[in-house]
């Protein structure tokens, strides 16, 4: 679907850290499931009716498949859970993009839309790699038949643990822009994320194994994973 009514986006690194304070709170992640290789953590927002979530797994990949992978947009409907549409706006560089998200939800609800800017960082010491998102909500105008989310801020996180692992953390805040019914509050703080780390551990990565990032350094050839596909580790 075309994208009308742009305007500048202002997007700093004050804005990130703005975004995303809420998950440094004092307030413990309470684990609330951890089944197939996934677990999934809770804790109550200060800024939203929907608890903050942070969703782990471990699989045997590299970090640049799953970069690649995670900069994919156009197979984030496949094994997103609930992701119904992503178009690119633009490149704003090498590491930073945004993107136009739709979210599927349950009639007679309207889906859920946002605009979505991210940025691309890697730790030199730890070679953690970390993608952080935070919303433009009005980047875009409104649409009638789509409710616009009051914000979307989230990470992926890419911890290499050795023996060609990857610990792979997405945490997120959500407001729906709307009432948060108890349906709503299940959906976004635990079905979509949970059931999205559960099919990201079975992607295929061959079509991203010759992937290279002049932002993205691999650890030392004993941590290094094949490139070829994700393989879940125990």
């Amino acid at each position: 679907m075309p994208i009308f009514g742009m305007r500048l986006i202002q997007c700093t690194a004050m804005t990130l850290v703005m975004g995303l304070a809420s998950w440094a709170s004092a307030e413990e992640w309470l684990l609330e499931l951890h089944e197939d290789g996934v677990k999934h953590f809770t804790k109550q927002s200060a800024e939203s009716p929907v608890k903050s979530f942070k969703t782990i797994t471990v699989v045997k990949a590299n970090l640049s498949s799953l970069v690649a992978l995670l900069n994919d947009n156009s197979q984030f409907p496949e094994w997103m859970h609930k992701t119904l549409e992503v178009e690119k706006i633009r490149d704003i560089s090498s590491q930073e993009s945004l993107v136009y998200h739709v979210f599927d939800a349950p009639w007679p609800a309207k889906d859920q839309d946002n605009v979505l800017y991210s940025k691309w960082s890697q730790n030199p010491e730890t070679l953690i790699v970390t993608k952080k998102i935070i919303s433009e909500p009005q980047y875009i105008n409104e649409f009638k038949n789509r409710q616009r989310q009051q914000f979307f801020n989230a990470q992926w996180q890419l911890k290499p643990v050795g023996n060609g692992e990857i610990e792979v953390t997405y945490a997120a805040e959500i407001h729906p822009g709307t009432e948060a019914r108890e349906w709503m509050v299940q959906l976004l703080a635990y079905e979509m994320p949970f059931k999205t780390m559960k099919n990201l551990r079975h992607v295929s990565l061959n079509g991203y194994k010759k992937a290279r990032f002049a932002y993205v350094q691999e650890p030392s050839v004993e941590g290094v994973a094949m490139a070829g596909g994700i393989s879940s580790a125990k």
